[in-house]
């Protein structure tokens, strides 16, 4: 798909609204404390409570997407091949030795089998969390999946991305949910939302919601300003990011990052020379990669994912790690996360316009509901 970077007159505006407006404000100002209620560290990692649930979350998840490099053609579910499944095994063990305990699993991905024989040694010390994604009758998926790990599944959600939540299928659907919970099933219960409006009618509507997942990162942040976050906090509904590096889009707009898997918008370049495709402004580019090098031993998406852990509204963030160096960076990233720079925040600005300038075709088409639904 070819990037269409024609600037308009209201984008124009925007771009230098955002510009101005953050030139005005001292650094550091507004900041809201990077500590959440209750946390606490155990060895590096830093774990946080999930709402009202009882549950103490990692701030890193390990993410239920896998490396589409790997995936074996055919087949109503994507498959790894042996290869691929060893190296996801090998990165989630990784992740489990530097801390992790929230484990993102779905069935569509064909994860549910292989991550039950991986945690079955270590399975009372990790969270898993799984989701309602096949279209057999929920109450059935539930009771499959707990069975396969254990007896119950920690979290789980039902996904929504643009139903609101006052059909009769829905509400059907969260009774047996309740109903599984209350069996001892599952331990918290939840929805993922790619909208607003659908979030802020499950926390009218939703009895017994636990948490919410929502997509968040430094330049997809809506949410700062949205109505469901003080909604969310009044009601103890524990919150769970998800797309912190906006599908590894975040990744490309550092050239210096290398890594031996791509993101899935790989065909995407910073410093695009497409014929046919308009060039952003060379003073937009020049301002990233020169904030950029000026990170010598960080790289833009370790900033991004520090950037995500310091808010203290979010109990955890799933990450979708595909190599060694994901899981690594990723934690290191989280270590030190509420000592970011003056640097690191020029960064994550000029990452911000240019993106801004660059409109939805940074993102892969089938994530382009971010630009749309979560620009800040």
């Amino acid at each position: 798909m070819k990037s269409n970077f024609c600037m308009t007159r209201r984008r124009f505006l925007q771009c230098a609204a955002a510009g101005v407006a953050a030139s005005c404000l001292p650094f550091g100002a507004g900041a809201a404390s990077t500590v959440a209620p209750g946390q606490f560290r155990r060895g590096g990692m830093v774990y946080r409570p999930l709402g009202k649930t009882g549950l103490n979350v990692s701030l890193l998840g390990f993410g239920s997407h896998t490396d589409h490099a790997y995936k074996l053609p055919g087949g109503l579910r994507n498959i790894l091949s042996p290869e691929g499944q060893a190296r996801r095994d090998r990165q989630i063990s990784k992740a489990i030795d530097l801390g992790v305990n929230l484990l993102d699993v779905y069935e569509h991905e064909g994860q549910w089998e292989p991550l039950a024989k991986l945690v079955k040694p270590k399975r009372d010390k990790l969270l898993i969390s799984g989701a309602y994604d096949n279209p057999e009758f929920i109450g059935t998926n539930i009771d499959r999946l707990a069975k396969l790990y254990g007896g119950h599944i920690d979290l789980y959600r039902v996904r929504s991305e643009t139903v609101t939540f006052n059909t009769e299928s829905l509400v059907e659907q969260w009774d047996v949910v309740r109903r599984a919970k209350e069996a001892g099933k599952i331990r918290a219960i939840g929805i993922a939302c790619h909208l607003e409006g659908p979030m802020v009618s499950a926390l009218q509507e939703l009895d017994g919601l636990d948490f919410l997942f929502l997509p968040y990162n430094f330049i997809h942040a809506k949410a700062d300003y949205s109505q469901f976050l003080p909604a969310a906090a009044e009601r103890g509904v524990g919150l769970i990011g998800m797309k912190p590096l906006a599908a590894g889009s975040i990744v490309k707009l550092d050239p210096r990052f290398k890594s031996d898997t791509n993101p899935e918008n790989s065909n995407f370049m910073l410093f695009n020379s497409t014929p046919g495709s308009r060039a952003i402004l060379p003073a937009v580019v020049a301002e990233l990669s020169k904030t950029l090098n000026q990170l010598p031993d960080e790289s833009l998406p370790q900033a991004a994912m520090r950037y995500v852990y310091s808010k203290s509204f979010l109990s955890c963030t799933l990450a979708g790690m595909f190599d060694d160096q994901f899981v690594q960076d990723n934690y290191t990233a989280m270590t030190r996360y509420d000592q970011m720079s003056r640097t690191e925040h020029a960064a994550l600005d000029a990452a911000r316009k240019y993106t801004l300038l660059a409109g939805a075709g940074w993102l892969p088409e089938k994530y382009q509901w971010l630009e749309e639904q979560w620009r800040a």
